[in-house]
């Protein structure tokens, strides 16, 4: 690999490709066990300090420049995203999806691991929730989760680290709906801290998640993660685009050549051990762009699922006012509570599979003037101080999340025409509802309404974000499904340890591998599943 213009660096033990949670948890886990680790990531830091709320624009920043879709954004670090289906978001930078997110934390559900028992529409994992939940624990210690247990609707668990944030007016207002209707509800576990924990500050309730924290009590693995893995002897390397995984005659990964988007200079690193970390879209794109001779269909892709079942989880907001204030503008963003009464499959509804209901604060006051997740925007002149008035800090949202089911169209491939700064081409996505989805937000949205009104709503708008209505329709947050993990290699890409079947010493450690995508956020899940897979590999390699 030293022919033409590619240099070689000096071999480690351990490639990580993605400076994500994935990545990030893998590399304190293996330098922690006296492995040699370096980790590439395309994007930059971004550091609290650098976030855009310290700035008078810092609004404005957040729907531009530091936008959570790549599209928007377009930073030089991002590759574009080459569809008509959806406004795909997701954070090219250290941190991965944990620097830009609400960092809402619940788990997934028992049921969500045995739904090919359940119903035969999605696999069964290799392993239960059982087996997953010592590593939720652990998970949760690293990040910080602030929440109370005793939740009717989920097993045991261990205490979180932090009581739940404060819920402001909000309580009462969505306890009275709740209560009238007699569906359960629990204050959401949230990885962001209400009190001091391991070195961060607790929450300041500034009320801007979305671009980041700029404190560090939003747990973001670039700060809660990463310090610790470097501080282990873990290398990270930013601003390095992968652009190959490599292998040799005998199948084996031998490392990634990689561009230094700093010099323009290509790279070859080796390595014995190969873990990619780039989410459930950057994953894939990888392994199909490191396709050659032996691998004519991309890597690891015998079974033909690299970038197939794709799932984002089927999504709708409805925005609600009240004459009652609610200081929406305040506290955190995420999840205040949440609800699980629809979370498990009953047929006599029409469908399989279930759905959430989180009730969420709105953002700050330009985004509710301009429509916030609704599109509900306030009108220009005589009357727009008469509508700010009664609808700024009066309102509330219930974000929707629906168990989508994973299909084959549903996928991820090469662009035939974009490409990123390197000119290595784009991920082309295809995603769209399937009836049973349709007809499970469909009624979602019909019982949030529901609930609205029995919280003392005035005005209610939903936005139902996976209509087919083009890119600005669909953000499509949970990025999942796209490598799924199995134990047959004839339908499914790696094993339940995230080793690739095709190539021994590769192993993916996202959300890609998640064979089911549940109805909820999936960050504390992915964490778990990564903390299980890497310590598992390093108990293997320890032992090699």
């Amino acid at each position: 690999m030293t022919a033409g213009s590619v240099n070689t660096k000096p071999a480690v033990e351990v490639l990580v490709i993605g400076g994500g949670v994935g990545g990030a948890l893998s590399c304190l886990i293996l330098a922690q066990g006296g492995r040699s680790v370096v980790c590439l990531e395309q994007g930059p830091w971004t550091r609290p300090e650098l976030r855009p709320h310290y700035r008078a624009s810092w609004e404005w920043e957040r729907a531009t420049s530091w936008s959570m879709s790549p599209n928007v954004r377009g930073w030089s670090s991002d590759y574009p995203i080459d569809t008509e289906d959806e406004n795909t978001m997701m954070w090219n930078a250290v941190g991965g999806g944990s620097s830009i997110w609400t960092a809402a934390f619940p788990r997934f559900r028992p049921s969500d691991f045995r739904k090919g028992t359940e119903h035969g529409y999605q696999p069964d994992w290799p392993y239960s929730y059982e087996d997953l939940e010592p590593w939720f624990d652990a998970h949760d210690l690293l990040a910080g989760v602030s929440g109370i247990t005793g939740d009717p609707a989920f097993p045991p668990r261990s205490a979180t680290q932090c009581p739940p944030l404060r819920p402001g007016p909000l309580a009462k207002i969505a306890a009275r709906g709740f209560d009238r209707l007699g569906w359960h509800y629990w204050p959401t576990d949230v990885a962001i801290i209400s009190e001091d924990y391991d070195g961060r500050p607790a929450c300041n309730c500034c009320g801007a998640c979305q671009s980041g924290c700029p404190t560090g009590a939003m747990y973001d693995s670039g700060v809660a993660v990463w310090p610790k893995a470097l501080a282990a002897g873990a290398e990270l390397r930013t601003n390095a685009r992968v652009a190959k995984i490599e292998t040799d005659r005998n199948g084996r990964a031998t490392g990634a050549t990689y561009i230094d988007r700093a010099t323009g200079q290509r790279w070859f690193q080796p390595a014995d051990t190969v873990i990619v970390a780039a989410n459930g879209v950057g994953t894939a794109r990888l392994l199909l762009l490191s396709a050659d001779e032996r691998h004519p269909n991309g890597l690891a892709n015998s079974s033909g699922q690299v970038g197939r079942n794709l799932m984002h989880h089927g999504l709708a907001i409805l925005d609600a006012w009240t004459h009652e204030h609610t200081d929406i503008h305040m506290g955190n963003l995420s999840s205040v509570y949440i609800c699980e009464e629809f979370a498990e499959t009953d047929p006599a509804r029409g469908f399989i599979n279930g759905f959430t209901f989180q009730f969420v604060r709105h953002n700050a006051a330009g985004y509710q003037a301009n429509g916030g997740h609704s599109g509900n925007v306030a009108p220009w002149g005589e009357h727009h101080h008469r509508w700010f008035r009664s609808h700024f800090s009066h309102g509330f949202s219930i974000f929707i999340v629906g168990d989508d089911l994973p299909l084959p169209d549903n996928r991820v491939t090469l662009s035939p025409d974009k490409v990123d700064t390197d000119g290595l081409p784009a991920a082309k996505i295809d995603y769209h509802l399937c009836p049973n989805d349709r007809r499970q937000m469909d009624y979602a949205i019909e019982r949030a309404k529901e609930l609205a009104w029995a919280c003392g709503a005035v005005e209610v708008v939903a936005n139902d974000h996976t209509k087919e209505r083009g890119a600005s329709g669909i953000p499509a947050f949970h990025l999942l499904g796209t490598c799924r993990m199995g134990t047959d290699p004839a339908n499914s890409v790696v094993d339940e340890w995230h080793r690739a079947w095709d190539v021994p010493n590769l192993y993916i450690m996202d959300g890609s591998v998640m064979p089911t995508g549940g109805a909820v956020n999936p960050t504390s899940t992915i964490g778990a599943m990564v903390l299980r897979a890497a310590s598992h590999l390093r108990d293997q390699l320890a032992g090699a």
